[in-house]
């Protein structure tokens, strides 16, 4: 029997097989970027706080980076991340702004805190403390998969409710400049919530497991097509 390949089947194989190998492809790129940020994490658990004045912020790799910062709450313009699921219960980031002696202010995370059984009445977060002094780490605010329309709008009274932060929005609605990080509260500190922070929801075993699983759906569509193009070949003789 000679083995004879079909045009289209030939042209279809080669273009499922490199979107199957693109897709494993960059699951293990995702595992890089996972481990790299776990890496990081791990080697500024230890570091001495550093003044947040002192913080070049104009940088893009400050993650995890402690620092300590002094200013006023103003805890009466304070804004709820929407839709942060913990411990398998929907819920908010509370985020309440931190002005500095400069002008500017840092969305101080002070934790989690649950939603409750009416979504129409929205937790308790005030706090009597204005000036404070606190120990926090330095991250990205929370991102979205796919960002809708309007996620990054603010609810109109406070504190305000919304899925994502635009620190442009954000910093229009408060009236002053807002840095471009957040600043996670450390557990010991007073005046917070749950704050067993995570730096991600999926580690990049996850991500080498769906590599896995791509590559062998890759390896299964190869099968496919030698099977399938012997068929036709010995219909054809």
């Amino acid at each position: 029997m000679q083995f004879k390949a079909n045009v289209f089947l030939s042209l279809l194989a080669i273009l499922v097989l490199w979107l199957l190998l693109s897709l494993g492809n960059w699951q293990l790129d995702r595992a890089k970027e996972k481990q790299n940020l776990l890496d990081l994490q791990s080697s500024r658990m230890n570091l001495n706080p550093t003044p947040l004045s002192t913080v070049d912020l104009g940088q893009d790799n400050l993650r995890y980076l402690p620092v300590r910062v002094s200013g006023r709450l103003d805890s009466q313009q304070q804004i709820l991340i929407d839709n942060q699921v913990k411990h398998g219960l929907a819920g908010y980031f509370v985020l309440t702004p931190l002005k500095l002696n400069d002008g500017n202010a840092i969305l101080l995370n002070r934790g989690w805190v649950p939603l409750g059984d009416n979504r129409s009445v929205l937790p308790d977060i005030q706090t009597a403390v204005v000036g404070v002094s606190v120990l926090g780490r330095l991250d990205h605010f929370p991102s979205v998969g796919l960002k809708l329309e309007g996620a990054d709008v603010l609810s109109a009274n406070w504190p305000a409710v919304t899925q994502v932060i635009d620190v442009k929005n954000v910093a229009e609605r408060l009236g002053y400049k807002v840095l471009p990080y957040q600043l996670l509260l450390n557990s010991h500190e007073p005046n917070g919530y749950d704050r067993d922070w995570v730096p991600m929801k999926m580690g990049p075993e996850k991500h080498h497991g769906y590599a896995f699983q791509w590559f062998a759906l890759s390896a299964t569509w190869v099968i496919i097509y030698l099977v399938l193009t012997i068929k036709l070949t010995r219909r054809k003789e």
